[in-house]
């Protein structure tokens, strides 16, 4: 089974634009609860991430490990990514969720690693 990878490479230049793109004044407004609901997901996130990133301070302080830093760092960058992605999106019905729950495993991946 081969891939091919150009017709993969021009199927996501016309897709990607489409889905995480910006609303203009032209767009609709998304729906209220729609936008409730990426906003409250959104929220809790970041109190979580507050969280996290307290503990990743005390773990910088305690104890110098190599891997630490850009581990959590990394961690907290595809988080962040996928919660800005998810606002970008919110016109699409499915993909701020599936972008705020990417970015829900990155938090727990996160708590993980800042409780060693």
């Amino acid at each position: 089974m081969s891939v091919d990878v150009s017709r993969v490479a021009r199927r996501l230049r016309r897709q990607l634009p489409a889905a995480f793109r910006l609303p203009t004044e032209a767009d609709p407004a998304p729906e209220p609860r729609h936008l409730a609901a990426v906003c409250a997901w959104a929220a809790a996130l970041g109190l979580g991430g507050m969280a996290v990133a307290l503990r990743a301070f005390v773990g910088l302080i305690a104890q110098y490990r190599p891997w630490y830093t850009p581990t959590v760092v990394v961690i907290g960058l595809v988080g962040l990514a996928c919660t800005i992605g998810s606002f970008a999106s919110v016109h699409r019905r499915r993909l701020p969720f599936a972008l705020l729950g990417a970015a829900s495993v990155s938090l727990v991946a996160g708590w993980i690693v800042t409780g060693w």
